[in-house]
């Protein structure tokens, strides 16, 4: 929306009083076009993110070229930052393999969207939930005697509990230790009403590790398969594992951040072996303007004190929406296709950025926090780098409630 069609939709200013209410803008999705219908007003001063799925889309098809084995899309975390029924079900359209999810929430809410493909819930799951898995068709990693609900429940239910069984080869975290691995196996085999429908392990993406970490998962696999024992699909690669060696390719890979237009180092990064297109983009608004004189302070315990004249522009968002208080004093934003600097003065809701007493930048120009463009120089990753954080957390600890618009092209 341009600044002058901006200023009449917010009500300010003469020409306010004369003009219908403008909600057509960035930041405009279903929920926005419901309340504009309800004549509830909905600002567009409100940060927003935009994601382009045919980025996601083609970030899909590289990695499929590349790997050329089934592909387990990772979309836990809200597809890291992203949306997680939207990126889902535009991965459904590129007809991904799997999806897997970190918590059985995420998986029980594509289902409710009536996402048909197969979902795997890497998270832990109690007694009470194995009915829902099971009638829902989640199939579910599974490392401890807790399997056993779910086949109680399936008898119960006379169908199929689906299972993965995770098999800790070093990272120790969730998994049957590798040396324990084999009697397990065979347990879960025995049930009767339950399927193995694959075997994981996860990398620690220590190069030299990783080779131990995949021999161990292979003996296993090999120990339990000349018992007789099915196991179904066999996956370790996350999208470090993807670009290291096709040795970790197994039977299927589980992409991450590589779906997302980003690469799991710096050194891959660089590298672009896969032409990768960042997704998203971080947007707020001006929503003030002022001008500091000499001794003046800015921001709580005075962080800034002003040494001279400077016309400073405060952005509304902040670090509860996601945006790293990291970046304060080292980051930087676009304004009309132009850098300003962001001043050490990240709150909870706003950001302020230095305007280099520009005259152009008034209350309403929209601002970019994060680009998808990378000759912009403000894609996740560089910020990242200026933090001191990864780009997973950079994308992840956005706010699952700053309105989401997805554009294709």
């Amino acid at each position: 929306m341009k600044r002058r069609n901006f200023i009449k939709a917010m009500g300010i200013g003469p020409l306010a009083a004369f003009s219908p209410l403008e909600t057509k803008g960035f930041f405009q999705d279903e929920q926005i076009e419901k309340k504009k219908k309800e004549n509830d007003i909905a600002s567009e001063m409100d940060a927003g993110v935009e994601v382009n799925l045919d980025y996601i889309a083609w970030n899909f098809g590289q990695i499929k070229k590349h790997v050329k084995v089934p592909i387990m899309a990772v979309v836990k975390a809200n597809a890291y930052g992203h949306g997680l029924v939207k990126v889902s079900k535009s991965l459904e359209k590129a007809e991904v393999d799997w999806l897997m999810v970190g918590k059985l929430q995420e998986a029980i809410e594509l289902r409710r969207a009536e996402i048909r493909s197969p979902v795997l819930n890497f998270g832990p799951f109690l007694k009470q939930d194995c009915e829902e898995i099971i009638s829902r068709h989640i199939s579910q990693s599974v490392y401890t005697d807790d399997a056993r609900y779910l086949d109680e429940i399936a008898l119960k239910l006379k169908k199929k509990a689906s299972v993965h069984i995770d098999v800790d080869t070093g990272m120790s975290r969730t998994g049957i230790s590798h040396d324990q691995a084999l009697p397990f196996i065979e347990k879960i085999a025995s049930l009767s009403h339950t399927e193995i429908e694959g075997i994981s392990t996860t990398l620690t993406e220590d190069p030299d590790f990783d080779q131990e970490q995949l021999k161990r998962f292979l003996d296993v696999c090999s120990v339990a398969e000349k018992k007789g024992i099915r196991l179904g699909l066999r996956h370790a690669s996350s999208s470090a594992g993807i670009l290291n060696s096709s040795q970790f390719l197994l039977d299927m890979v589980r992409p991450g951040i590589t779906l997302y237009g980003y690469y799991p180092n710096s050194k891959t990064q660089k590298e672009d072996l896969l032409n990768l297109k960042p997704a998203l983009k971080l947007m707020a608004r001006v929503i003030f303007i002022k001008d500091l004189f000499p001794g003046d302070s800015l921001s709580y315990h005075r962080v800034i004190k002003a040494q001279k004249k400077m016309k400073v522009a405060t952005v509304g968002i902040g670090y509860s929406d996601g945006y790293a208080p990291q970046l304060g004093g080292k980051g930087f934003v676009l304004i009309k296709n132009k850098r300003y600097q962001v001043l050490e003065a990240v709150t909870a809701n706003h950001t302020m950025i230095d305007l280099k007493n520009d005259p152009e930048i008034q209350i309403g120009d929209e601002v970019t926090l994060i680009d998808s463009r990378k000759e912009s120089g403000l894609t996740a990753d560089v910020l990242a780098e200026l933090c001191g954080v990864s780009d997973y957390k950079l994308l992840i600890s956005l706010n699952p409630l700053l309105p989401r618009k997805y554009v294709d092209g």
